[in-house]
């Protein structure tokens, strides 16, 4: 599936907008006093002023070119501090064929850069911010994860790979809400998953919103 369109909330827009341009060198395609837009390939983010006394955070990925992984993480790591596993800054899944790497922005969210080997989307030039081709996951967090799934599944969607009580992702290797248990601590992070308003637009399903 493709995300069209995701829509996050944050409390200190200034702050993360300054991040996403400064440190990334990403483009402001559409801006307000209340919101701004990040072009991300195929995708549309939206950052919205969050209204309510909180401070969201989510976990989204970015697809990037199966072969340029280690260049993106050279890219990335001239820009931000990336963050560690067992002493590691980057992961090989075995079961997705994927290579990851993560960081977080100055709001906790927690950002991800993967190329998965499965798809065809190789590169033949060096690797830049131009080269960050969609969002391709999108944490969703909930109390009943088999709740969650089963009415994302009445939706179309389809779960993909092996799930559990307290994690599964839901979609395909181009689009994926990684569906959490509330608390449960996000990979490759310290911080606990919490519910907190979200709104994505996806490729001939539709509109949807969650919290």
């Amino acid at each position: 599936m493709i995300f069209e369109e995701v829509k996050l909330y944050t409390a200190p827009l200034e702050d993360i907008k300054h991040f996403y341009i400064n440190a990334l060198g990403l483009n402001v395609a559409e801006e307000s006093e209340h919101s701004f837009t990040l072009q991300i390939g195929l995708t549309k983010m939206i950052f919205m002023r969050s209204e309510a006394d909180q401070n969201p955070f989510y976990h989204f990925a970015w697809m990037i070119p199966a072969n340029r992984f280690q260049e993106a993480k050279a890219w990335a790591a001239a820009r931000v501090h990336l963050s560690r596993h067992e002493g590691e800054d980057e992961t090989y899944s075995t079961n997705w064929n994927s290579n990851s790497l993560y960081f977080e922005d100055p709001v906790g969210n927690i950002l991800e850069l993967i190329a998965h080997h499965t798809v065809h989307n190789e590169s033949d030039h060096a690797f830049s911010e131009k080269d960050l081709l969609q969002v391709c996951e999108v944490g969703l967090v909930t109390e009943d994860v088999l709740s969650a799934v089963d009415e994302l599944e009445q939706m179309g969607l389809k779960r993909w790979r092996a799930i559990s009580d307290t994690f599964a992702p839901v979609g395909d290797v181009n689009g994926l809400f990684i569906v959490v248990k509330k608390e449960r601590t996000w990979f490759f992070s310290e911080q606990k998953a919490n519910i907190y308003p979200l709104e994505v637009s996806i490729r001939d399903v539709g509109r949807l919103r969650i919290g």
